[in-house]
């Protein structure tokens, strides 16, 4: 059940200590949009439990930020033109949900995180920007996009330690065809490229193919959840079987188009299946992964 701005905000506004874990629970069903960037933020680590030294932390992560160098000479050129096609195709979406344009803001954090993780595996401005989209409407401040980033990268490190995206990938694609038989053999048949979507579909997170609203749904239990970005693969078997009646209908191009650029869809009906899909996984010992 979806709990009431309210209710997070008796969460948050605790004195001295705030509940994570009462936070968790809450946020798996769902963040209201007015104290989402606050609760991502203490789900992600950003902000600490302990509030006792909350103002002089933030003072301090703020001024460390102002030092980071946002221009990164090697690949300047290719973060503003990421940024602008991402901040032009989003446009309509930014505006409706209040986000203004957030491009200068996007382009400064993917900056500055490129100058500060040159050897992280997700240095990359076609992967950052998207990523760093939902992040920027959600938070108030640059800075703490850019913390939250860097916390979001360090968790898909981790991720990706035990078992990398090949991996993932091959095992993504291994349920796929066991599950859903027929869809698989029509992209066969229509020759469709896997690995190029499927590869889109995780690197992002799914933040460059699902319209914003479902991308910050989608996160809020990503964040929460225990099984956290491990949902991911039941997530995208989940959206697959729910477009396979249109998927079916199609050919190469449509295909490729559809999957590269989700609908819209009802993220609780989605995440609730991706649980269901897991759990059939699980019980018939299909993947050795977590």
């Amino acid at each position: 059940m979806a709990t009431t701005e309210d209710d997070f905000q008796e969460i948050l506004s605790a004195e001295s200590y705030v509940d994570v874990q009462k936070l968790r629970s809450a946020a798996q069903h769902g963040v209201p949009d007015e104290v989402r960037g606050q609760v991502w933020k203490y789900l992600l680590g950003v902000s600490t439990a302990d509030k006792s030294n909350e103002l002089s932390r933030n003072r301090n992560r703020y001024r460390e930020y102002l030092e980071y160098d946002k221009e990164n000479t090697a690949q300047l050129k290719r973060v503003r033109g990421e940024t602008s096609r991402y901040c032009w195709r989003r446009k309509k979406e930014f505006e409706k949900l209040g986000g203004g344009n957030p491009e200068q803001r996007i382009e400064n954090v993917v900056g500055a995180f490129l100058n500060v993780h040159q050897q992280s595996p997700l240095a990359q401005p076609e992967v950052l920007v998207p990523m760093c989209g939902p992040l920027s409407l959600t938070m108030s401040g640059e800075s703490e996009v850019f913390f939250s980033l860097e916390r979001l990268a360090e968790k898909i490190d981790e991720l990706h330690s035990t078992h990398d995206l090949n991996q993932r990938l091959a095992n993504f694609l291994m349920l796929f065809r066991i599950l859903m038989p027929d869809l698989y053999s029509h992209f066969e048949e229509e020759e469709v490229n896997f690995r190029e979507w499927a590869a889109s579909w995780f690197q992002h997170l799914l933040a460059r193919e699902l319209p914003l609203e479902s991308v910050l749904r989608l996160w809020d239990t990503y964040f929460s959840a225990t099984e956290g970005l491990t949902l991911h693969v039941y997530v995208c078997l989940a959206i697959l079987a729910h477009i396979r009646d249109n998927l079916e209908d199609l050919e190469q191009s449509e295909i490729h188009s559809l999957l590269l650029r989700l609908p819209a869809m009802d993220m609780d009906k989605i995440i609730s299946q991706a649980f269901r899909i897991k759990y059939e996984v699980l019980e018939k010992a299909l993947t050795e992964l977590d």
